[in-house]
């Protein structure tokens, strides 16, 4: 009996080592309760939220507790706020707020478990606690919230030009309207259609992208003068109606890159159109070409705002949307993105320079062709 006892003493210490183990490496927080509410237990992660040692939660009682702070009231507010305990009764999950001793401020899902025990001698089912875990879902609150961000910019973006569209088929249907003004109108109509189909160009190539379609490139030696040419070509009106001057600073003798020639004029004009759209009217934009031994770069520069270091790379995400103090209307935030899968793809790379208040320079680079 006595060597009995000792294999199952040591079967159960192995056990509990194993479940201490277990709870104190989880990556979630675990509060342990009795059923009058003390705290039994709490793992690394839930006493670093709450910023309390071991000693200040256990043996204490969620009432007690609850007094101590508004992150802790908020965190035993659904367990306090019952009544009575039913076993076959599920809370639902609460939200938490939670800045971090580094000071970042993340989300935690809250969810408070009844524990129940079957005992054999009598047959039931006996209540013996409650566990409240708390999952990071920092994560997903941030995607629910790119979520929201972009519908909102896109239904902004696709409402403006369609506002315009009908106001314009109004007046094409006024009589009153002369030939000269129709011609003015159909224009303005053709230059928002183009709009609403580059920005649905957009999201189909996110959606492809999205879908392991990856990119499709047609890679061939081609002339950088002439992409420059047709892409300042088509934002010449723009250009014209901004009263913006526009430098082109090519080398001579410059060398063909190995890369898909669509895709880098959309790239081109994408970078040429965010130039516009923050450059001050009557400003000067420059387009440059620098060769060197093994690639080429080509960069836009606008006399814009300009952009802070830490958005420098946040720019190239989708749908990010930076502050923006100078007034100027930003676009879906996937161009830049897009753009840069797109030369990313072609073996080169894109990246900004920029100063606040003295403009950005966006530059990309090519492979030469061999």
């Amino acid at each position: 009996m006595q060597d009995q006892r000792s294999v199952t003493r040591a079967a159960l210490a192995t056990e509990r080592s194993r479940l201490e183990s277990l709870i104190e490496h989880l990556d979630e927080g675990l509060l342990l309760l009795d059923p009058e509410r003390c705290v039994l237990l709490a793992n690394p992660v839930a006493r670093e939220l709450l910023g309390r040692t071991a000693a200040d939660l256990v043996g204490q009682r969620a009432e007690d507790l609850s007094r101590e702070s508004s992150l802790l009231r908020d965190l035993f507010q659904p367990l306090l706020a019952q009544h009575s305990v039913r076993a076959e009764e599920t809370l639902p999950p609460v939200l938490l707020t939670i800045t971090r001793p580094d000071g970042e401020v993340a989300y935690y899902q809250l969810t408070v478990n009844h524990i129940v025990s079957r005992n054999r001698e009598t047959a039931r089912t006996e209540f013996v606690g409650h566990i409240l875990s708390l999952r990071n879902v920092s994560d997903f609150k941030k995607l629910d919230e790119v979520k929201s961000n972009f519908l909102a910019t896109v239904s902004h973006e696709l409402k403006t030009p369609l506002a315009s569209i009908n106001l314009s088929l109004m007046l094409l249907q006024d009589e009153r309207t002369d030939p000269e003004e129709r011609l003015r109108i159909a224009d303005g109509i053709r230059d928002e259609t183009q709009r609403l189909l580059g920005m649905v160009g957009q999201l189909l190539a996110v959606s492809r992208l999205d879908a392991g379609a990856g990119i499709q490139l047609d890679l061939q030696p081609i002339t950088l003068s002439a992409v420059v040419e047709y892409a300042t070509d088509t934002v010449q009106p723009q250009l014209d109606d901004k009263e913006l001057q526009l430098r082109v600073e090519l080398p001579a003798g410059l060398s063909t890159a190995r890369a898909d020639v669509e895709k880098t004029t959309w790239v081109l004009i994408n970078l040429l159109a965010n130039a516009i759209r923050y450059s001050p009217r009557g400003a000067v934009l420059t387009v440059r070409a620098v060769q060197y031994p093994e690639q080429l770069e080509i960069s836009v520069q606008d006399c814009g705002p300009g952009i802070p270091a830490e958005y420098h790379e946040r720019i190239f995400q989708r749908f990010a949307q930076i502050p923006n103090a100078s007034g100027h209307k930003g676009g879906s935030g996937l161009g830049l993105s897009i753009s840069r899968e797109f030369i990313t793809a072609q073996g080169g790379r894109l990246w900004v320079e920029s100063t606040p208040g003295e403009g950005s320079q966006f530059r990309f680079t090519l492979p030469r062709a061999s």
